[in-house]
């Protein structure tokens, strides 16, 4: 009997043995390669400036998304406080503060602009699990002593496994009737984790105890905290398994863990035992009543004093609210596409990347709220427009930057970029390049030149074409500024001949757009997106110069190492002189033409555009600009249906909330031409004006050329073009060469009104 037994304590002791050194070798095999995928993270731009309407809601999220944290006094950097007019920024050695007045940002000091840390706008993993981690190190105290008082008080005693706690769980558990403590250690928990699958039997707890023991052989205590704390599962969100103390702090209490209170600390080891029963975004009263517990837990222990429990306990229960898991989803899409087709299908989130974008956080608010308000206008003036799309892109001309972009009206009905993808017929939009090329090819032209408005015909493949103004007039001749200005069509036709069908179709298709050899390319009858199109008019802000739309600013890898930006790609297209001349007089069609309702949306200072509609209201375009911005706004219907609404009707109020709200509205337009000048012009007869004229108006004119006369209806005798430029330039030079005229706000508005 007593050898029966002995054998018996010595197969056990065997069994034991190798379970033990099995355990090693499975610690020692997971340890040796990383435990978890570094993220990939999706960066925006957070830049405040005086003008753009966003609210102290917004910043707030913003800031929250940066990494900054709100509190009721500045006391570290990064620390924020708020008030229903105004934020008040710890941001490195300076202090920025920001006054709200109407829903906008109304003062930004001490500098006009500021930029923060950049916001997060998305994450990217490579699985169904949400984790960020974070060194223990940089946790307050609290953290670890909360979780530990609710899982493990004895964590520093044991050896891995805790006979006294396996012990007291089974007393206070019988004398409940139910399940209130459990008698795994936290090394035990960590175990079966990083190495068990969820089965229940009792062969996987003997494991489990083998690989708790082994872990705590191959790592110190601190270390296995650390890993705890990082691998705790902490509830579902949006279908998303949230993980370790850093996510649960930024998806429940929008902060970092470096900043939780002790009261959401207390609230997140309460959860641990069952996350999705205590979860405080979905049972609050449940996850207040574990929040207590744990504080209790820390108090018997000797962790916490009673006076500092009652203070957390009186805390409210607030949570963050949970929204979306990505913000401004096209931009997250592209940004994601661009970089795994340069480095790799899923390289983002399973290499961990860093993906900088130039999304600008708050003009994407501005954009969103202004797409939604005008799609709103939109179905309200036709139900039959309830299914109609919109599309808005706009782009730093300076250097390509995208500030904002929207595709569609729901990227959760519908992921398709309309903005960078979808090519529709650009209608009118196309005539200002047209305006510009032909400038380009006739020198002697400039915006007074005129040009025929009657009726024609051309001869197409298929028979004769006679287009026709969209408001069915005709006249005689009409200045090519007034023409551009109101968007006439028949003047269209005769400027792309000027340049050549041919030639026009070979110009633009060097600024990446895909035109088609046709006399209807004057009108637009070709597609291209609204990211094009932006592009494209990046020409009149930028002196002749297009620079291309670019999303990815860096990228970079987990050890710091960045891989080489997306470019910036400029291209000269078109001399300055002609880009300025077809210029100004997209300035008049804000001032005076078709795009002159954009002044009731509080487009003010230097601004021009232009309204597209297609044949029978398919697509509604506005394209248009800033010094600093040119946005592209498209609406219509997916398979092509009319909309049965003009780009001034649908488009043009989009682009102009977004504009009036962007902050970038400027009065000061750019340099004016070398070769350009403004002559005041008789508002009667179209010639050079004398004192005489009882109205007249600044047009701009080029040197070298000879386009008109002085007006002898009001008294003077006829002068050259030429010699009343040479004798305006004499007369500046003399003066002051520094005071030359230059285009400003009043350059074009109508004199002797």
């Amino acid at each position: 009997m007593a050898l029966a037994a002995l054998a018996t304590l010595a197969g056990t002791g065997t069994v034991a043995g190798v379970a033990y050194v099995q355990a090693l070798e499975v610690v020692d095999r997971v340890l040796s390669r990383p435990l978890w995928a570094t993220p990939g993270t999706v960066l925006g731009v957070l830049e405040v400036r005086r003008g753009i309407k966003v609210d102290v809601a917004t910043v707030v999220r913003e800031l929250s998304a940066a990494g900054y944290s709100k509190v009721t006094q500045l006391e570290t950097d990064g620390d924020f406080v708020a008030t229903d007019d105004m934020v008040l920024v710890r941001d490195g050695a300076s202090e920025v503060l920001l006054t709200f007045d109407d829903g906008m940002i109304s003062s930004v000091s001490p500098t006009p602009t500021h930029r923060f840390e950049p916001p997060k706008i998305a994450g990217v993993y490579g699985g169904a699990e949400r984790r960020t981690v974070v060194e223990r190190s940089t946790l307050p105290e609290h953290v670890s002593l909360s979780v530990l008082a609710m899982e493990d008080a004895r964590f520093f005693e044991h050896p891995g496994v805790d006979a006294i706690g396996l012990a007291r769980a089974l007393v206070v558990n019988a004398l409940a009737g139910e399940r209130r403590q459990g008698g795994s250690t936290l090394t035990q928990q960590l175990a079966k984790n990083l190495f068990l699958t969820p089965t229940k039997t009792i062969e996987r707890k003997m494991r489990e105890v083998a690989l708790a023991v082994a872990l705590e052989q191959r790592l110190t205590k601190d270390e296995i905290l650390d890993l705890y704390l990082n691998q705790i599962y902490l509830g579902q969100v949006n279908g998303l398994a949230i993980c370790g103390v850093e996510q649960a702090a930024r998806t429940y209490f929008n902060t970092t863990a470096a900043r939780l209170t002790l009261a959401q600390s207390a609230t997140l080891a309460g959860i641990i035992s069952a996350p999705n029963r205590y979860s405080p975004t979905r049972n609050p009263e449940r996850a207040k009543a574990r929040r207590d517990l744990a504080l209790d837990r820390m108090v018997s222990v000797g962790w916490l004093d009673g006076a500092a429990a009652d203070a957390a306990k009186r805390s409210p229960m607030t949570v963050a609210r949970v929204g979306q898991n990505r913000r401004a989803p096209w931009a997250v899409d592209w940004a994601i596409d661009a970089v795994e087709g340069a480095l790799g299908e899923g390289v983002v989130g399973d290499k961990g990347l860093t993906v900088q974008t130039t999304i600008d956080a708050l003009l994407q608010a501005v954009a969103e709220e202004a797409v939604a308000t005008g799609m709103q206008e939109v179905v309200a003036r036709d139900a039959a427009a309830a299914s109609a799309e919109v599309a808005l892109v706009a782009l730093d001309p300076s250097n390509g930057n995208i500030l904002a972009i929207i595709g569609g009206r729901s990227h959760t009905k519908s992921a398709f970029n309309r903005a960078s993808l979808g090519a529709r017929h650009v209608g009118s939009t196309i005539k200002p390049l047209s305006w510009m090329f032909a400038y380009d090819a006739d020198p002697s032209l400039g915006p007074t030149s005129t040009v025929p408005n009657r009726r024609l015909e051309r001869r197409v493949s298929n028979g004769t074409w006679s287009p026709r103004n969209h408001d069915g007039s005709e006249s005689d001749d009409i200045s090519l500024d007034h023409a551009l200005a109101m968007s006439l069509n028949i003047p269209a036709v005769h400027v792309s001949e000027v340049v050549g069908v041919e030639q026009l179709a070979a110009r633009l298709s060097t600024m990446g757009l895909s035109p088609q050899t046709l006399p209807s390319l004057a009108l637009g009858a070709f597609g291209a997106t609204p990211l094009e199109m932006a592009s494209a008019y990046t020409v009149f802000p930028g002196q002749g110069k297009q620079t291309f739309g670019r999303i990815i600013d860096s990228i970079r890898l987990p050890n710091g190492d960045e891989v080489d930006p997306e470019p910036v790609k400029k291209q000269r297209v078109s001399a300055h002189r002609s880009s300025f001349f077809a210029e100004s007089s997209l300035v008049r069609s804000v001032e005076w033409g078709t795009a002159r309702s954009a002044k009731r949306y509080g487009v003010g200072g230097y601004a021009g555009g232009k309204t597209g509609t297609t044949d029978g209201g398919r697509d509604a375009w506005f394209v248009g600009f800033t010094p600093s911005m040119v946005v592209a706004v498209w609406v219509g219907h997916d398979k092509g249906r009319n909309l049965g609404q003009t780009g001034a009707q649908a488009a043009l109020p989009i682009w102009a909330r977004f504009v009036a709200g962007s902050g970038r509205m400027r009065d000061e337009p750019t340099e004016v031409p070398d070769d350009a000048i403004a002559v005041p012009v008789c508002e009667e007869t179209g010639h050079f004006a004398v004192p005489e004229c009882p109205a007249s108006a600044e047009q701009w004119f080029g040197e070298g050329t000879d386009a008109g006369k002085t007006c002898t209806a009001h008294g003077a005798a006829p002068k050259g073009a030429s010699a009343i430029i040479e004798s305006l330039r004499r007369r500046v030079r003399s003066a002051d060469s520094e005071s030359r005229p230059r285009r400003g706000w009043n350059w074009f508005k109508r004199r002797g009104d």
